[in-house]
């Protein structure tokens, strides 16, 4: 099939409208009976073995039946919707970062202790991620949503009025803490979407990751006239928007009752999305009934083992280097270097004189473009594969800088570019995770992978600002030389879709 046959196919399913039944009924295909209550007559007269043989017609998978239910208007209702989600956790960063100067200098906090209170969110989305894992596999996708955006809510709101630096450091974590619940997007669009738009839309979805930094610009610009507590506050706004929409019309995973046993609730959701269908007769199949749900142990037993520490290796080595350029290009923006490995253009004026929050917007405008073509890669190559081809892009370009980079504006535009990639790239690992994983126990793999890749994001900076900061060379020699370790790493886990139920 070439590519233009894929694309083409690709903006087929874009469709909103619903389709009729008559237009959903296959020409040909196995399990044309499974979505149509009245099955042939003769069943009831033929001999048991035939009988057998029309249970099998009627079993299928969650996977066959959301592929023929496609792409509807409610897919892009829960896009929206963990839209949100991203949106509050890049906001919350974004303004922290904002607000810390003048937090300094109103309670009269040190440099050290300003940063340490940068690591608060962090440290509750590391011990988070394990928590909303565990309770989205025990209890449910919808209930570790609501339970988290609560948290966010209340805590947000409760940090935006802190009295002192202790309370608003434990109000923070508690932000973080809610905040981890970030990775389930990935999970809740793997089972609920058409699988051949899950990754797709598992890329599309981080857009609002920048949307929300875009707008921490925004209301740092008027930080002067709303003051830093009501610019803590605005994290409430998008939390209640997606608390709201969890509450009120965001249905549970079909996955996930199966994986319960509930198979009747599994087929009520997925009589809900295609109302024109009829699944009375239908029977859906389970891969292995035996795994535990909500089972640590399960990620490091015989068969999922390797597959743990891989995916835990590539996402923290991944998140360690993304956060290192996203310090590193806004030191190169900044115009109070003496670095010698750089030409006296390193002070161009044009640079001095741009406003800092335009440079940072600006800067984030190539993760829209390089966000949007890994996903449209997506729906044509597997996830593995654009993961790979994307981790060695900004290894070269890195490369690239090391050897033939002498001047500001080149080096800010490859700092750019290599933190644009690897921002995909951290998405893209936890949409394979997400694939690789059992019902079972896919959200505490995934929400593991999460935590450790959140040690990377606390690492980042921490390495940059001792080691590297205004030491270009050594921090471009480090990353060329863990992103390799994370390419190995990658290759070693298996192709998607092997394992999803």
């Amino acid at each position: 099939m070439t590519l233009w046959t894929k694309f083409k196919q690709f903006f087929q399913t874009l469709s909103l409208s619903e389709a009729s039944s008559e237009n959903l009924k296959p020409e040909k295909g196995l399990y044309n009976e499974a979505k149509y209550k009245h099955i042939s007559d003769e069943i009831s007269d033929v001999d048991e073995a035939t009988n057998l043989n029309a249970e099998f017609y009627r079993s299928h998978s969650i996977d066959e039946i959301q592929d023929e239910i496609g792409l509807r208007f409610f897919h892009w209702k829960v896009f929206l919707l963990l839209g949100f989600l991203n949106m509050t956790d890049s906001l919350e960063i974004s303004i922290l970062a904002v607000v810390i100067p003048i937090i300094k200098s109103e309670w009269n906090v040190s440099s050290f202790m300003a940063g340490v209170l940068t690591l608060s969110i962090s440290s509750g989305m590391i011990a988070g991620s394990l928590f909303w894992g565990w309770v989205s596999d025990k209890y449910g996708r919808k209930r570790s949503f609501i339970g988290s955006a609560a948290f966010i809510f209340v805590f947000a709101f409760v940090s935006a009025f802190s009295m002192n630096y202790y309370w608003l450091w434990i109000s923070l974590f508690f932000v973080g803490f809610g905040v981890a619940t970030l990775f389930q997007s990935s999970v809740m669009i793997v089972e609920l979407f058409p699988p051949k738009s899950r990754s797709l839309f598992c890329l599309f979805v981080t857009v609002f990751w920048t949307l929300g930094f875009l707008l921490s610009a925004v209301v740092s610009m008027e930080l002067s006239v709303i003051g830093y507590h009501w610019a803590l506050a605005t994290v409430c706004f998008p939390t209640a928007i997606f608390l709201i929409g969890s509450i009120v019309f965001l249905p549970e995973s079909p996955h996930f009752y199966l994986a319960a046993g509930d198979e009747q609730k599994a087929l009520n959701i997925l009589q809900d999305l295609a109302p024109e269908m009829d699944f009375s007769d239908t029977r859906l199949r389970k891969h292995d009934p035996e795994t535990q749900r909500a089972d640590f142990t399960q990620l490091f037993r015989s068969g999922y083992w390797k597959i743990t520490i891989c995916a835990c290796i590539a996402t923290f080595i991944l998140d360690l280097s993304y956060y290192d350029l996203v310090y590193t290009a806004s030191d190169v923006a900044s115009s109070h270097h003496n670095d010698t490995s750089l030409t006296t253009s390193l002070h161009d004026d044009a640079l001095e004189s741009g406003h800092l929050y335009s440079v940072m917007a600006w800067m984030n405008l190539p993760e829209f473009v390089i966000v949007i073509a890994a996903a449209l890669s997506c729906y044509v190559f597997t996830v593995k594969r654009v993961l790979l081809t994307v981790i060695l892009l900004p290894t070269l370009s890195l490369i690239i800088s090391l050897f033939f980079v002498t001047q500001r504006m080149p080096l800010l535009i490859v700092m750019m570019l290599s933190r644009s990639f690897l921002m995909a790239d951290t998405t893209l690992i936890v949409i394979l995770a997400s694939l690789i994983y059992p019902t079972e126990n896919r959200s505490i793999g995934v929400g593991t992978c999460f935590s450790v890749g959140r040690i990377g994001t606390l690492l980042g900076p921490f390495i940059f600002e001792t080691l590297y900061a205004e030491a270009y060379f050594k921090g471009i020699v480090f990353n060329i030389t863990i992103l390799p370790v994370a390419f190995v790493a990658t290759v070693l886990l298996p192709s998607h879709g092997a394992t999803l139920n």
